[in-house]
């Protein structure tokens, strides 16, 4: 007995031995390995870069580095880094780690020629690089949350910072961020909204979610409150000092539009009532001692006023748009919005500014099958179009959630699934489009596809079930006899959710398709009535589907279980996972899958890259060098090129 337990003591030693190394060094490791191909893989496959022009997507934070406006850095919703040495025209990624959280609020130290930087990452806290953000380590010694929603340095003790958190109050450090204490407890309460503060830190102002706003005239000593003209005490948002006067104020409230003061908040003048709406959160002065002030709004829209009092709309973002943050840069004015970087000379006319940006949220890929240098992506702000296999994209639709796309058989009509319940269709290969929302059931439009023998018929795939146009997309007809409708968690009302389907080539008519977390289904008849398939998987939760159309072999990648293979038109199915996912790195689901002429098949999954097959699927092997990240969401086969795009970028195969 004895033995044993000395043998289950070494045991546990060795597993817990090995929980510590992988949770210090271990899983930096496995992520390393991971980006790379296995062994037998050709030398010299890798994936390249092939999204020029995918620029946008949110930009959560801003700010200039240099007096001239020069040097300017942007901060996403998933803590990824940008820096600009032109004013914001083109931008740069750091390749700093990211936390996956979004950056509140970023500060530059002037001293170190924009070496030493800080941001405050909302979820993750404050986190100090100082080689210009190549790396970062956390600084959060003394902050009482993670939650940080702001972050000040005074332009002229830029050792000094405050920090704001939705939950714990305000902080402020001495050191350059190194080292953090609460200030104003009793007065400020937990709720940070904003926080600025002036040149040589004497003054701060902080606003808040409850108590409204508070003034230090110590450098954060001690707080006083401030009476707003708005009621008691308002929610505050967004608060500017301005630069060539330091006691004119502007702050926003929530529901009350915009208070401004010439004498450091003493007295006050509020905006024209009706001349804003109640979704302020982001106000400017304009630089240099210019008059006028630009003002940003939770739904998407920037305002201009000469004065403060009277103001116009400048530039109205597409619906769901949100501005987040506005700086000053050099003499005109950056806006960081959830459609990325936005600029103005003069805080009235507005144009983008995002090239380098590469934030787009990626949904789809499709290629023209008449000219294999033609795609279309799929992205959060629109169809973007390549006419030069992928080299370089631009939008050619108006800016909007798309989630699936399609180009039919004549290489010129168009579709474009929507988030809004919609189908944008084109004829003319993406230059005009119109919406078509009659017939469609659901909202999210997420799949698209044809059916092989009929080039006006499409299937739709949706939250709410199945849809077939019998005329290219124009026209829709909802099909979901024997579908049957389950009811979410997260909502009351049931729904019939499409995650994928799969038109057989073999038989017109015939679709196989996959509802959510039920297993498949089958329908003969284009959809007019569906059966289930009595499936020999060991999930419900199929992602996706594919057939080699020279052997009718059908492939279903999974959640959790990898992939299954059916030669029996899905009456039976195996699973054929081999070298899908380690003990170490997991692949999670299976998100695409494509089957190249060369008859190697290829599997995206959500988080262990490609994969690819040589033998049918029975051996998989990891195919991630060059890959920028491994939640691969498509993958397509376009003129003998492969192509997969990430939750971010579009990448193209490259052999030698």
């Amino acid at each position: 007995m004895k033995h044993v337990g000395r043998i289950l003591t070494a045991v546990l030693v060795v597993f817990a031995l090995a929980v510590v190394w992988y949770a210090r060094s271990g899983e930096a490791v496995v992520t390393r390995r991971v980006f790379t191909n296995a062994a037998s893989i050709a030398e010299g496959t890798i994936w390249v870069r092939s999204d020029k022009g995918l620029f946008g997507g949110a930009v959560t934070a801003i700010a200039n580095l240099s007096s001239d406006g020069a040097v300017v850095y942007a901060g996403t919703r998933e803590d990824k880094i940008y820096v600009s040495s032109d004013g914001g025209s083109d931008w740069t990624p750091l390749d700093g780690t990211s936390s996956g959280h979004y950056v509140a609020g970023i500060e530059v130290d002037p001293r170190a020629n924009g070496k030493v930087v800080g941001k405050a990452v909302y979820g993750a806290g404050f986190f100090l690089s100082e080689d210009g953000g190549q790396t970062w380590k956390n600084a959060s010694r003394g902050l009482g949350s993670q939650s940080l929603s702001c972050l000040a340095s005074p332009a002229g003790s830029p050792d000094t910072l405050f920090a704001g958190t939705d939950d714990a109050g305000l902080f402020i450090s001495r050191d350059g961020g190194r080292s953090w204490s609460r200030t104003g407890r009793k007065d400020l309460g937990d709720r940070i909204a904003a926080v600025d503060a002036s040149k040589d830190g004497r003054t701060v102002y902080a606003g808040t979610q409850e108590t409204g706003l508070f003034v230090s005239r110590g450098g954060g000593g001690t707080w006083n409150a401030i009476v707003l003209p708005f009621g008691s005490q308002p929610m505050v948002m967004g608060i500017d000092i301005d630069p060539a006067d330091e006691l004119r104020l502007a702050v926003t409230v929530t529901g009350g539009g915009i208070g401004l003061s010439k004498d450091g908040g003493r007295t006050w003048v509020t905006s024209r009532r009706g001349s804003l709406p109640s979704d302020c959160v982001a106000v400017e002065f304009l630089p240099g001692g210019a008059p006028g002030l630009v003002l940003g709004t939770q739904s998407g829209a920037l305002y201009f006023s000469a004065d403060g009092l009277d103001w116009q709309l400048a530039f109205q973002l597409p619906d769901g748009g949100h501005v987040f943050g506005l700086v000053r840069s050099g003499t005109g004015m950056l806006a960081a919005t959830s459609h990325g970087v936005f600029s103005s000379r003069d805080g009235m006319a507005w144009s983008e500014s995002s090239t380098g940006i590469t934030n787009l949220t990626l949904a789809g890929l499709a290629a023209s099958p008449v000219d294999a240098d033609v795609l279309y992506a799929a992205t959060d702000q629109g169809v973007f179009r390549s006419t030069d296999a992928g080299i370089s994209w631009s939008r050619c639709s108006e800016s909007k959630g798309i989630i699936s796309v399609l180009v039919l058989q004549d290489g010129r009509t168009v579709l474009a699934g929507t988030s809004v319940g919609s189908v944008l269709r084109s004829v003319d290969g993406g230059d005009h489009w119109i919406a078509v929302s009659h017939g469609i059931p659901g909202v999210r439009v997420s799949i698209l596809a044809s059916r092989p023998a009929g080039p006006t018929i499409v299937y739709a795939g949706t939250d709410g079930g199945f849809a077939v146009s019998n005329d290219a997309g124009l026209t829709w007809e909802p099909r979901n006899i024997g579908l049957v409708a389950t009811t979410p968690v997260e909502s009351p009302t049931p729904r019939t959710e499409i995650a994928a389907f799969l038109p057989d080539t073999a038989t017109p008519g015939t679709v196989i398709l996959s509802l959510l977390g039920q297993g498949l289904y089958i329908t003969k008849d284009d959809g007019n009535h569906w059966k289930r398939l009595q499936s020999s998987m060991d999930t419900p939760w199929i992602d996706s589907l594919a057939v080699d159309e020279k052997t009718d072999r059908f492939y279903a990648g999974t959640d959790t279980k990898g992939v299954y293979i059916s030669q029996d038109g899905g009456a039976t199915w195996s699973r054929s996972s081999s070298g899908l996912s380690t003990i170490l790195s997991v692949s999670g689901a299976v998100n695409t899958i494509a089957v190249a002429p060369d008859d190697i098949v290829y599997a995206g999954t959500q988080a262990r890259g490609v994969a690819m097959s040589q033998d049918d699927g029975a051996i998989w092997q990891r195919l991630n060098s060059g890959l920028p990240d491994l939640d691969v969401r498509c993958i397509i086969v376009a003129g003998g090129g492969v192509f997969a795009m990430t939750a971010h970028g579009v990448v193209r195969l490259q052999t030698q």
